[in-house]
């Protein structure tokens, strides 16, 4: 003979462990007769972290940056047309690390802190 006390203990538990669940999430919600109620929704992974692909974005043009400063513009301008005549890798980063917008504003807020070869 199953303990009673003991089934309701087992499923008190398994409602405590479903909702402590990191891959869920709890919200509250009041119902039409006014009463609030539990429901449990899953958490979605997100596919794409977008946080750390922006801030390797931003780290990658201040490098390009302090590159670009420390070098000069014909410099660097003469090293990726040197790139842009290689193979296929090479061509890739030439494209990557060709002076944009953003590269040249940051160069120039750099060159003003960065002393001059």
């Amino acid at each position: 003979m199953a303990d009673v006390n003991k089934d309701r203990f087992a499923e008190r538990l398994n409602a405590i462990q479903q909702k402590s669940d990191p891959n869920k999430r709890v919200v509250k919600r009041v119902t039409k007769d006014g009463l609030v109620v539990d429901v449990v929704k899953r958490r979605r992974k997100k596919l794409v972290p977008v946080k750390s692909l922006a801030t390797m974005a931003l780290i990658f043009v201040m490098l390009k940056g302090f590159v670009f400063a420390q070098l000069g513009e014909d410099e660097y301008v003469s090293r990726i047309d040197t790139l842009k005549k290689g193979e296929s890798p090479h061509v890739l980063a030439a494209f990557l690390l060709d002076a944009d917008g953003a590269t040249r504003v940051t160069a120039r807020g750099l060159s003003v802190v960065l002393p001059r070869n």
